[in-house]
């Protein structure tokens, strides 16, 4: 027997009674637009990353690594208590769109939705870190994730991260 209909409902991606305004961290994956190379400019990457910073900051989380590939990106956050991860991404995924416009870009810079993990007690963030960074030596982009304009920490200094 086949799959039952859904009648287009779109299955949640976020857990069933989880409280989401727990503190973190959360490893986070957001696709672009069909998954477009969308981010494959400096200038825009560096913009990303400065409202990347601001929104962290408005909200008050922690980012602990990020990697823009040119069809996705990865963060690892740990937001206050209180705040959603929902609303974290929202807000990042909204201002990110008017700086890609601004840079050139037409039409949706994200696709529906994003893809998260809660790191769980025994999951170092140092590791979690080296890890989201070190995409672009996985995909062959580069020898060293230090070479890689699109990655980085907020926190910790590359050199920590070796």
């Amino acid at each position: 027997m086949g799959h039952p209909k859904t009648f287009r409902r779109r299955r949640s991606l976020r857990l069933e009674g989880f409280d989401y305004r727990y503190p973190g961290p959360y490893h986070v994956v957001l696709g672009t637009f069909q998954r477009q190379p969308l981010l494959a400019t400096a200038p825009l990457i560096e913009a990303l990353v400065g409202e990347l910073a601001a929104v962290a900051t408005a909200m008050g989380a922690t980012v602990y690594a990020y990697c823009f590939m040119p069809d996705h990106a990865h963060l690892l956050v740990a937001l206050p208590g209180g705040v959603y991860l929902s609303q974290f991404v929202q807000e990042f995924k909204g201002r990110s769109t008017r700086v890609f416009w601004h840079h050139g870009g037409t039409g949706r810079l994200w696709q529906r939705g994003f893809y998260d993990h809660i790191l769980r007690a025994e999951e170092d963030v140092h590791a979690m870190a080296r890890y989201i960074m070190a995409n672009p030596v996985r995909r062959g982009l580069v020898q060293d994730f230090r070479e890689y304009v699109g990655s980085g920490s907020l926190v910790f200094r590359r050199d920590d991260l070796s």
